[in-house]
């Protein structure tokens, strides 16, 4: 690929490599540690696009190459892989022994493992499977040095040393980077359904017509604007102000029950979605995170589709993904808008976490002195020359 492509903020790197092993990716990093290089890690480019042009760009490490599956225990559900397969080939691996790995984010035929690992990336089902973090056994590290070094186990019963795997989830590849990872599986349900409703904000705001839901568990409840719905397969979008769309995996008489109690709640849906359409949902409603690129992304101790309500008046909920049992909020403001187009996110109980194309909230929340300074410690010992740090 040309250094154009590996372009961030319109800053292209002064070089690129793409390893094909392990020894390959560590012996980059330490040629770029000796040599005082600034790196950048690249998967399959679905969200980093958007980041922010870095002080200085020296090496692009493309990690996409290194793909293969290294080891697959359907019996006790647990498996491997090197960070550059995409989540695509590790599920159509899974499939035909009805397995699933529940890691959800955009774009799964270009996401890589790794990336969705260092976002420590989550979508609808959030609060039914957990995050990376939750899923991740162990895992093959490229400290900054260039040294590998591993952390964790290949089973789910393991507690061998500190968990580094897990601090990874979430740090962007700015502390060190994980090039093979061993997961923990979960089981393909044995029935899913979905059911879509139109809501207008009055809807949204009235938490006893959604009160019963957290007590039906289900498998996720996801709110969006008009403009994220749109981008829906065709069937799943009410065309109303707002679509909630919740889902529903389990075994068949659950299932059938959980569908009978939403439809006394909540009335007939507009649309039905069941088998391997719901699937597609789910897929469709984390890709709908990436709705526009300016986006910001907040999370929240307010689970339930009623805490949408103070927002819901106002025009710029129209660009709004909600996964609401997970405390996920995704909002999409026009590039160059005001931030105060919407209320106060900060006084409304919602803590923003990540943000692209530009999107800010001001003012932004600094971190507690506490954490600031654990931060700075840790990132002091894993990466002391800042090989890894982007600002």
């Amino acid at each position: 690929m040309s250094p154009r492509f590996y372009a961030l903020g319109g800053r292209e790197p002064r070089s690129v490599l793409r390893p094909s092993t392990l020894e390959e990716a560590g012996a980059a990093l330490a040629a770029a540690a000796r040599d005082r290089l600034k790196v950048v890690p690249w998967g399959g480019g679905t969200r980093i696009g958007g980041a922010a042009p870095p002080e200085r760009y020296d090496l692009a490490l493309d990690l996409s190459g290194l793909d293969r599956i290294v080891e697959y225990d359907p019996e006790d559900f647990t498996l491997t892989a090197q960070c550059g397969a995409t989540l695509a080939t590790l599920r159509s691996a899974l499939a035909a022994r009805g397995q699933e790995l529940p890691l959800e984010t955009p774009l799964v035929t270009r996401a890589t493992l790794g990336g969705t690992l260092a976002l420590n990336a989550s979508g609808p089902r959030r609060l039914r499977f957990g995050a990376p973090h939750d899923r991740i056994l162990g895992a093959r590290i490229a400290l900054a040095d260039g040294t590998l070094v591993r952390s964790g186990g290949k089973v789910v019963k393991n507690v061998a040393g500190f968990a580094l795997h897990r601090l990874l989830c979430g740090s962007e590849g700015r502390l060190a980077l994980i090039l093979e990872a061993s997961l923990k599986l979960a089981p393909a349900p044995e029935a899913r359904a979905a059911l879509i409703y139109g809501a207008a904000a009055a809807d949204l705001a009235d938490a006893a017509r959604w009160s019963f839901l957290p007590r039906l568990e289900p498998a996720f409840v996801t709110v969006l604007g008009a403009g994220p719905a749109r981008d829906l397969p065709a069937g799943a979008d009410s065309r109303a102000p707002f679509t909630v769309a919740i889902g529903l995996e389990d075994d068949a008489a659950w299932v059938a029950e959980q569908e009978r109690t939403v439809i006394v709640r909540l009335g007939t849906p507009a649309a039905r979605l069941e088998g391997p359409a719901e699937a597609a949902l789910v897929q469709a409603l984390a890709d709908a995170e990436n709705h526009a690129p300016s986006r910001l992304t907040f999370t929240s101790a307010h689970n339930t589709v009623a805490a949408l309500g103070p927002l819901a008046a106002h025009a710029g909920a129209a660009r709004l993904v909600c996964h609401a049992p997970a405390g996920r909020l995704h909002w999409f403001p026009d590039p160059g808008g005001a931030p105060g187009a919407l209320p106060d996110f900060h006084s409304l109980g919602y803590r923003p976490i990540r943000s692209a194309g530009g999107a800010r909230i001001e003012p932004a929340i600094p971190p507690e002195v506490g954490t600031l300074a654990l931060r700075t410690r840790i990132r002091e010992a894993l990466d002391p020359h800042g090989a890894l740090e982007r600002s």
